[in-house]
């Protein structure tokens, strides 16, 4: 069993939403990872065959996907952003209505819809009207529509958007369960979603594939580049604006832990000499912190978080993390700039090269978008 998706291109008027993707999907859990604007829609859109790709091709089992018509629907669940519904529908008949047009028999869809109801924690509201109901438990019932057929092919494009802490983790645990034998794609920015349940992610940015591996892997590539440090709080404005601070956490004592991304640890000692004067601060220091797949996500999208996070972290009045950041990187693989327009393998992770990894530019999601791509 496996999603062949070889070289697919779309554009939107002059705007190329998907750029050239190519990769091959396998039983397991798929993080597709990126900011607003990259394209992950527009990719899940022409899986789901919604929408045709100008060039390319993708394939289940070898056979290019428009030729299974029915048959590929039997074998396909999809979850879009935002699923359509008549408004006078109650979950129960939406929920027979999707049945019906999955191919389910009477039979199976009763037995099924129960079991979805009871595992998503619905059955109090299978007879209310779904405008009636709250954004988590309108996602819900869109999860359930995708699961009615107990695909072989599942593809969610940010599933948990509106679903509470404690929700997620057990939507989570269900897909880590359901993927055991089947394809499941999930295109989210929360990067949670994924870190741990993911058997590989592919990170998208400007509409093309730059990197692909698992968690393990692709961590790896910011290995180095993530530093942590405790500061008296009248710094932090100065490493704010210096540095990629990625989490701040008050401390009792009325100091702040930094967590920032860097090449190298010399930009924050150069700061701590700078505004230690004559006094010098042992935990003001930075070292190395381990990586997580969130920092390898903030150092490919640094605008993302930039605006919000520089207000949320100056205010400081909860131990809330949050994040800012001025600057681009680059995915530290040896001569990057050498590599333009290749692929290579580091640490097992395959990273593409296009115009490397640095910031096409913040008008890319907006020109997306008046191209007409959703992405």
């Amino acid at each position: 069993m496996e999603l062949q998706i070889d070289r697919i291109t779309k554009s939107f008027k002059d705007k190329r939403a998907v750029d050239d993707v190519s990769m091959t999907l396998t039983p397991g859990v798929w993080g597709l990872l990126g900011a607003n604007g990259a394209g992950k829609t527009t990719l899940m859109r022409m899986i789901a065959g919604i929408m045709k790709p100008d060039a390319g091709q993708i394939r289940y089992d070898g056979l290019p996907i428009g030729t299974l018509k029915g048959r590929y629907r039997e074998i396909f669940g999809y979850l879009p952003q935002e699923f359509g519904f008549y408004p006078e529908f109650t979950v129960k008949d939406y929920l027979e209505y999707a049945a019906a047009l999955k191919g389910l028999p009477v039979r199976d869809t009763k037995r099924r819809i129960k079991e979805l109801l009871e595992m998503l924690s619905l059955s109090d509201v299978y007879r209310k009207k779904i405008v009636k109901l709250s954004g988590g438990m309108k996602r819900r019932v869109g999860i359930a529509q995708a699961l009615l057929n107990e695909p072989e092919l599942l593809i969610l494009d940010e599933p948990t958007s509106g679903l509470d802490p404690g929700e997620r983790v057990r939507f989570r645990n269900l897909l880590s369960e359901f993927a055991k034998d089947r394809i499941v794609l999930i295109s989210t920015h929360i990067v949670s979603d994924v870190e741990y349940i993911a058997t590989r992610n592919a990170v998208m940015k400007d509409g093309g594939l730059i990197a692909e591996g698992t968690t393990e892997e692709l961590v790896k590539l910011v290995d180095g580049k993530v530093w942590q440090c405790v500061i008296p709080a009248v710094w932090l404005p100065e490493y704010e604006r210096r540095l990629r601070v990625v989490n701040l956490r008050n401390e009792a004592d009325g100091r702040v832990s930094v967590r920032y991304l860097a090449e190298n640890a010399e930009a924050a000692m150069t700061l701590r000499k700078a505004d230690a004067g004559e006094e010098e601060d042992a935990d003001a220091a930075p070292v190395p912190a381990a990586p997580r797949l969130e920092d390898l996500y903030l150092w490919l999208f640094p605008q993302d978080t930039a605006h919000d996070a520089a207000g949320e972290s100056r205010k400081m009045k909860t131990d809330r993390p949050s994040v800012s950041g001025t600057g681009y990187g680059q995915i530290p693989a040896a001569k990057a700039a050498s590599l333009e327009g290749s692929s290579v393998g580091t640490t097992g992770a395959t990273v593409t090269y296009g115009q490397t990894v640095s910031d096409r530019s913040e008008d890319s999601a907006s020109g997306q978008r008046k191209g007409g791509g959703n992405a």
